[in-house]
């Protein structure tokens, strides 16, 4: 968020409160409703540029008063500012996780809450993004914090760096500060601008969230402002008529941005130029007093109201509708989010007026920075301490909570997940009473062997009896729809004297073409290519060298595209390189098995499980029509002319009265949208186990 001024103090601008009430409402409403903002999310970049602006203009100022910069006394009234409500948000945030959130959620929002509280947040999910398994994470209350821990690096590096630039000024003695201020901010905003379009194309998850890839928009803040007070008077000369033109551009480009762009445009790269220039427009407008500029909206009471407690609503607003539905255990309706934003409008009024100002204007007003700096670690520290002893108590209950999953697996009992749809089965099925396990626990597998997407590494892990006892060897290959069987496989393994190796890649299935995505960049693109192909030509060397693999099990996504061939559609073009791929086998390969693709089910099955308890299985369920598609593997199966390559079709165990229900025989089937969970995968280790042993049977003889 921005830096703060009261709007009772004198000198606060009319128009930049009111753009803060324009940015954290796009924000707030493209939290609570998406689709009416799709770009929404631009009004951290308006906040970004504010703080540019303010943060740079108040150092310059004193600078010019007295040719320095109090490093500890600017930092010891940030901290004033900012950390008393957002450390109170942070500790009430980890009551209420810790009060109603399922067991499997909490270590990872308590380890967000504890990043959030040293202002890293945006930094753990820039990491997270990168990690193929936790691309469909649920959003923790704290996620917002990203944006928070960004300013909270600007307010740290930034008057560094004016000084290092006062510094040099002064050892050059020719070079006034506000030139080699502008050069330090200028170097650093085309740096910064060239790495966030670079980065951007290259890994567009991450680069949302780094500080390096935003550092610019700070910077143009900063050369704003070092414009308009080393040059007052040239801006004060700019006509009122074009700067009410300057000021309706500026509002438009922000509304056209939050309107426009959607979750699939490239940002923070050149796109972000539009919400960054739409602001430092309105900034140097500077709230023209003509008849028809946009002062009448900006300065009305509500919008400065608003804009005044806006850094409190951005840090009420997100606990508030993400934890909503943990606590009304449904999906939020119209009227709840009404509730939702009239509830956090009154706790931003209540934390400003009874935490923010008493604290940043009176109690601690006086003290000196030490004391500041003294208290400020005391009271992070504390929220850390608590959140991680909670993390601690977390983790041992997801544990307990695992043993029990794997007792229950281990039990085998016949009305338990996939074994209650074997043909033949005494088991009911009802699914409005079904026990519907912990959602946030079927991710959380005991066993997981699997390369990331943008790794190129061969990882081979084994299970089962030695090699050299084994019946078979079997090697399960592809991509995570081919992993999300180890479960099952590793299972049943000893069992069936079987030896698995397990050669595994995220979003790269087997076979010789390139993978594709048009909706990524080139540059992401060509990672994945390159990754996916030397992946690929080391996996086929592997089975080359191995000779005692003698089966080999393979599945994988059916929506993935691959690059295609002239004058074809990218699922032909998959059908013949998997047929042409499973030919170049080893002879010593005599069985090769093809698993169809598991089902898709839609984009919020888990938040709908979340929400839904045992009402899921009914509510959250997708037709067979919808849930399973085109599988391009499958098909290849059945066309190929090899002897070797069987098709396996576990679609039954997967479908209950023309459905795909999301809960089967009281175990949650999917972890995300089209990942099957650990514990269901476990649950079909008989039946999967049967078929494979009867394609080997009969390709034996």
């Amino acid at each position: 968020m921005s830096q703060k001024t009261s709007g009772r103090t004198t000198g606060v601008r009319t128009d930049i409160q009111g753009l803060r009430a324009i940015a954290v409402g796009i924000v707030v409403v493209f939290h609570f409703v998406p689709a009416a903002l799709p770009g929404g999310y631009v009004g951290v970049d308006v906040f970004f540029v504010i703080s540019g602006f303010l943060i740079t203009a108040h150092l310059l100022r004193e600078i010019d008063a007295s040719s320095r910069v109090d490093l500890p006394r600017f930092w010891a009234r940030r901290a004033r500012r900012l950390l008393p409500a957002a450390l109170l948000v942070l500790v009430l945030t980890v009551g209420a996780v810790w009060a109603i959130v399922p067991t499997g959620f909490k270590p990872s929002f308590l380890t967000q809450v504890a990043a959030s509280a040293l202002y890293g947040q945006n930094w753990v999910l820039a990491d997270q993004a990168v990690d193929y398994m936790a691309a469909e994470a649920q959003a923790s209350p704290v996620q917002h914090y990203w944006s928070l821990s960004t300013e909270e690096q600007f307010y740290i590096a930034w008057p560094l760096l004016i000084v290092v630039a006062l510094w040099i000024a002064t050892r050059l003695r020719k070079t006034h500060p506000h030139r080699a201020i502008g050069i330090t901010i200028g170097l650093i905003a085309v740096v910064s601008f060239a790495w966030s379009v670079w980065q951007t194309a290259f890994d567009p998850s991450a680069a949302y969230f780094v500080t390096t890839t935003r550092a610019w928009e700070f910077a143009l803040g900063g050369l704003t402002a070092l414009a308009v007070v080393s040059r007052p008077a040239f801006f004060e000369s700019i006509p009122s008529n074009i700067r009410s033109g300057m000021a309706w551009l500026g509002l438009g480009g922000i509304f056209v941005s939050a309107l426009v762009y959607t979750g699939e445009t490239p940002f923070p790269g050149y796109t972000a130029l539009l919400p960054v220039l739409a602001t430092i427009a309105v900034i140097i407008a500077h709230d023209p007093v003509t008849a028809w500029s946009p002062r009448g909206i900006l300065a009305v009471r509500p919008m400065q109201w608003l804009g005044d407690v806006s850094y409190s609503v951005y840090l009420w607003h997100f606990p508030i509708v993400i934890l909503a539905p943990f606590v009304l255990k449904r999906s939020l309706s119209g009227f709840d989010l009404l509730v939702i934003t009239a509830l956090t409008l009154a706790l931003a009024w209540a934390s400003k007026n009874w935490i923010e100002d008493p604290v940043r204007i009176g109690l601690t007003s006086s003290w000196r920075p030490r004391l500041t700096f003294v208290a400020t670690a005391a009271a992070m520290g504390a929220v850390v301490a608590v959140t991680f002893t909670g993390v601690g108590a977390a983790d041992a209950q997801v544990q307990a909570s695992q043993k029990k999953l794997e007792t229950r697996v281990a039990s085998q009992d016949p009305c338990f997940g996939g074994a209650a749809l074997e043909p033949g089965s005494d088991c009911i099925i009802e699914p409005d009473t079904a026990a519907v396990p912990d959602p946030a626990l079927v991710d959380k597998s005991p066993e997981r062997c699997i390369t990331n997407t943008r790794d190129d590494e061969l990882k081979v892990c084994e299970y089962g009896v030695d090699e050299d006892d084994a019946d078979q060897v079997i090697a399960l290959v592809g991509d995570s729809h081919a992993e999300q069987w180890l479960s099952a496989m590793s299972l049943t393994a000893e069992k069936r004297n079987w030896h698995v190796k397990v050669l595994t890649k995220a979003s790269c299935p087997f076979i010789g073409v390139p993978r594709d995505e048009p909706e990524k960049s080139d540059a992401e693109v060509s990672r994945l290519v390159e990754t996916c192909s030397t992946w690929n030509d080391e996996a086929m060397d592997y089975l080359d060298e191995h000779s005692e693999i003698d089966t080999v099990v393979t599945s994988a996504k059916s929506s993935n595209p691959v690059k295609p061939a002239a004058g074809e559609s990218w699922q032909d073009t998959a059908i013949s390189a998997y047929e042409e791929r499973w030919s170049e086998l080893p002879d010593s390969v005599t069985s090769i098995i093809a698993v169809r693709d598991t089902p898709r089910m839609s984009s919020d099955v888990l938040g709908c499980v979340t929400v839904s308890g045992k009402r899921a299985a009914t509510e959250c369920a997708a037709s067979e029509d919808d849930a399973f598609g085109e599988d391009p593997l499958a098909e290849a199966a059945d066309a190929t002319g090899d002897s070797r390559v069987s098709l396996i079709d576990m679609s039954d165990y997967f479908i209950v009265d023309g459905e795909c229900p999301p809960v089967i025989g009281g175990v949650l089937a999917f972890r995300d949208t089209h990942h099957i969970s650990w514990v269901y995968s476990s649950t079909l280790a008989v039946p999967l186990g049967d078929k494979i042993d009867e394609v080997v049977e009969t390709a034996a003889s």
